[in-house]
C-alpha cells in the first residue's frame, strides 16, 4: 500500500512504515497528479484537500497531524466516502506555553509582576484552557471568552469586551466561517480599537481571525500595543511592515514543540491503524529526543519567568524571522516555509 505524506511530519516514515510504503512531498506544492496509487494521505495545515486534489484518486483515508481542519473539505471526503482523523489537541501544551513564555518576555521587558495582571483568553478549548491554568498558576486573573461553550451552559465566562479590556489579549479561537459564532475578522477594525492603550495582545490561533490591516494602522497611529504574533494573513507570504513592528513575531511555529508533533503523529497513525484493521507497532514512546525535556516548577528561587525563557527561548524564534527584514522581503514565504521546515527540537517544560 501507497502513503503519500508531508515530509514534515515527524517520525512519518517510523511509524507508517509499519503500514505500507511511505513517500514524503512537499505539503505546500503537492498537487494531484503527485498522488499515483497511493490510498493513503498525510498533511498538515499547508495542504488543501478537497475534490480537486482528491478526485479520480485511490485515495480512501486522509488523515492531518493537526489539530485545525480548515483546510479540509470535510463535505467532499464524506461526499467521496474518503475517512479522515486529525489531531486535536496534540500541540495544545506548546501553543499554551508558547503564549506563557510571551507574557513571560512581555512582562521583564515592561517591568511588570505576573501576579494581579489580567488576561483576556478569547477562545477557551484545547489552547485556551492550558493558558488558563498556565496563567491563574503564575497569579494572573483571567477573564475566558467562548461563546460556543456559552451557548452549551459552561458557566465562569465573560463577553469579549470584557476580555478585550485586560492587561493581556490572547486569541485562541478556530477559524469559523459560518454559523452563530463566526471568527474570521472577529478582531476588526472596532475590536482592535478597544484594545487599550500597553496592552499585549497576541494572535496564535489563526491569521485570519485578526484584520491585520487594522492592527497596524493603530500602531502607525499611535503604536501604544505590544503585539505577539505567530499566525499571519497570507502565510507564508507574511506582512514584513507587520512583522516589523511586533514586539515577538514568529513562523506559525506555537504548537511546533518535538513532544507535540510527535503525539499528533502517534494519533493519526492509531486512527489509522483501526481504519485498516491493523494492530499498531509503533508508538511515540519508541522515539529517543535529542534535546532532554526541562522542567520548570512554582518552587523555585529564581524569578520564574526568566526560568520559562530558559526552557523556551522564544525571543531566538522571533529574531530567526525578523532576520529577513535586513535581507530581500520578496523571499519571506520562501523563508517562512524554511524555519518551520527546519525548525529545532523544542521540548515541553510544563
Amino acid at each position: 500500500m501507497k502513503i503519500i505524506a508531508d515530509e514534515n511530519i515527524p517520525a512519518v516514515r517510523d511509524a507508517f512504515g509499519t503500514l505500507g510504503d511511505v513517500v514524503t512531498v512537499n505539503g505546500r506544492t503537492l498537487r494531484a497528479d503527485d498522488l499515483g496509487d497511493a490510498e493513503i494521505l498525510l498533511v498538515r495545515s499547508v495542504t488543501r484537500v478537497d475534490e480537486r486534489l482528491l478526485a479520480g484518486s485511490a485515495v480512501r483515508f486522509v488523515a492531518s497531524a493537526t489539530a485545525g481542519v480548515n483546510h479540509i473539505d470535510l463535505d467532499y471526503l464524506r461526499r467521496a466516502g474518503i475517512a479522515f482523523a486529525n489531531a486535536p489537541g496534540s500541540n495544545a501544551v506548546s501553543a499554551a506555553e508558547y503564549v506563557t513564555a510571551a507574557i513571560c518576555y512581555w512582562s521583564l521587558r515592561v517591568d511588570r509582576p505576573l501576579a494581579g495582571l489580567s488576561v483576556g483568553i478569547i477562545g477557551r478549548g484545547n489552547v485556551g484552557s492550558r493558558v488558563q491554568q498556565r496563567c491563574e498558576a503564575l497569579g494572573m486573573r483571567c477573564v475566558p471568552n467562548d461563546p460556543p461553550l456559552a451557548d452549551a451552559g459552561v458557566a465562569g465566562l465573560a463577553s469579549i469586551e470584557e476580555a478585550l479590556a485586560c492587561d493581556i489579549v490572547t486569541l485562541h479561537v478556530p477559524l469559523v466561517e459560518e454559523g452563530p459564532h463566526p471568527t474570521r475578522e472577529l478582531m476588526d477594525a472596532a475590536r482592535v480599537d478597544q484594545l487599550r492603550p500597553g496592552t499585549l495582545f497576541i494572535n496564535a490561533a489563526r491569521g485570519d481571525v485578526l484584520t491585520e490591516k487594522a492592527l497596524r494602522d493603530r500602531l502607525e497611529q499611535r503604536d501604544d500595543l505590544a503585539v505577539v504574533l505567530d499566525v499571519w494573513e497570507n502565510e507564508p507570504d507574511i506582512d514584513p511592515e507587520m512583522l516589523r513592528r511586533t514586539l515577538l513575531g514568529t513562523a506559525h511555529i506555537a504548537g511546533y514543540s518535538a513532544d507535540g508533533k510527535i503525539r499528533g503523529t502517534e494519533m493519526i497513525y492509531r486512527a489509522c491503524c483501526d481504519f485498516l484493521g491493523r494492530k499498531p507497532r509503533w508508538s511515540s514512546a519508541d522515539v529517543e529526543f535529542s534535546v532532554p525535556r526541562r522542567a520548570v516548577t512554582l518552587t523555585t528561587d529564581r524569578d520564574l519567568r526568566q526560568d520559562v525563557l530558559d526552557a523556551y527561548d522564544i525571543e531566538t524564534d522571533s529574531e530567526r524571522l525578523k532576520a529577513i527584514l535586513d535581507a530581500d522581503v520578496a523571499e519571506i514565504g520562501q523563508y517562512f516555509d524554511y524555519l518551520r521546515k527546519h525548525y529545532p527540537v523544542r521540548r515541553e517544560f510544563s
